[in-house]
């Protein structure tokens, strides 16, 4: 579903609503003066199904371009030397959680495979850029030999084609995303189960001018994804939890605040199986809006919060 804001009542009012097959989250992203979404087709019957990309026509998103997926989960735009890239994390095939995540390339108006990375059930990927190097980072989530214990990697572009730069320690990692605070870059995951607790505690690392090293572990809970963001010259950095042991599916998701060489509790908002989060600023405010996924049902509530 696609909200529009209406500016005479300041609400969100349902704009246009979607046919995806199983979809677990959408990109937005725009080339030149056009404007995409790309949605993530996970499953339906199948996990071997086109995920789709859509263009805005000036009044809603139509179809533009199928892309082959095998249980898709993420796509990452970016932009690279002045090409643009969509990379897609395909998490299972039916069979197994080892296979290849993809890179596309835009050319001659659509997009084109690009390159393939081996992934091990990759759930999020993040691309991001470090002194004009760009990376790519994916959160492994679990495969036949490691389970969950399986380690998330981080690539860096070479010149032509993404090489394999490091193996970082994960926990069923569900999520990943970088942040930049005062010139340094940390790349946190979000690490969702142990293979025996959902309690466990999530990762952040930093870059270190060659490489990523532990930087701070934080407690969390069934930890979906990251999600930083600033007010006021501020870094905040929320943790969407999904579920705790004890707390099962009613447990609050956090917000925490960069201070000093660490990141600290600053707000703790309750939650319900938290999927995600996300922050956009309307008319001097900034808002953050958390997808609640079940609290005894799926069909629930989500919620909206305004920073005051």
């Amino acid at each position: 579903m696609i909200y529009q804001m209406n500016e005479l009542t300041g609400k969100f009012n349902l704009c246009q609503t979607l046919q995806t097959r199983g979809a677990y989250s959408l990109e937005y992203f725009s080339i030149a003066d056009k404007h995409f979404l790309a949605a993530a087709n996970y499953y339906d019957g199948t996990y071997l199904l086109d995920s789709a990309v859509y263009q805005w026509n000036g009044q809603r998103f139509v179809a533009f371009q199928k892309i082959p997926t095998k249980g898709a989960r993420d796509f990452t735009f970016f932009a690279l030397n002045g090409e643009n890239y969509l990379t897609v994390a395909n998490h299972y095939d039916g069979s197994t959680y080892s296979i290849k995540s993809v890179i596309y390339k835009w050319s001659n108006g659509k997009f084109n495979k690009f390159q393939e990375i081996p992934t091990e059930g990759a759930l999020e990927c993040t691309a991001f850029v470090i002194n004009n190097d760009t990376f790519i980072a994916f959160a492994n989530h679990h495969n036949s030999n490691q389970k969950f214990a399986v380690q998330s990697t981080v690539f860096k572009w070479s010149g032509g084609h993404f090489i394999k730069l490091q193996s970082l320690q994960t926990y069923g990692a569900y999520g990943v995303t970088s942040v930049n605070i005062n010139g340094h870059t940390f790349l946190a995951f979000a690490n969702s189960y142990s293979g025996s607790k959902f309690n466990i505690n999530s990762f952040i690392y930093k870059w270190d001018g060659n490489k990523f090293v532990p930087f701070q572990s934080i407690p969390t809970r069934g930890a979906i994804a990251w999600h930083p963001f600033v007010i006021s010259g501020q870094t905040f950095l929320g943790v969407a939890n999904h579920r705790g042991d004890s707390q099962k599916y009613n447990t609050h998701s956090v917000v925490y605040q960069a201070y000093g060489a660490k990141f600290i509790k600053y707000q703790e908002i309750p939650t319900h199986a938290a999927r995600d989060m996300t922050t956009f600023e309307y008319k001097g405010h900034t808002y953050l809006a958390v997808a609640n996924q079940y609290n005894q049902k799926n069909n629930i509530n989500s919620a909206l919060y305004k920073w005051v």
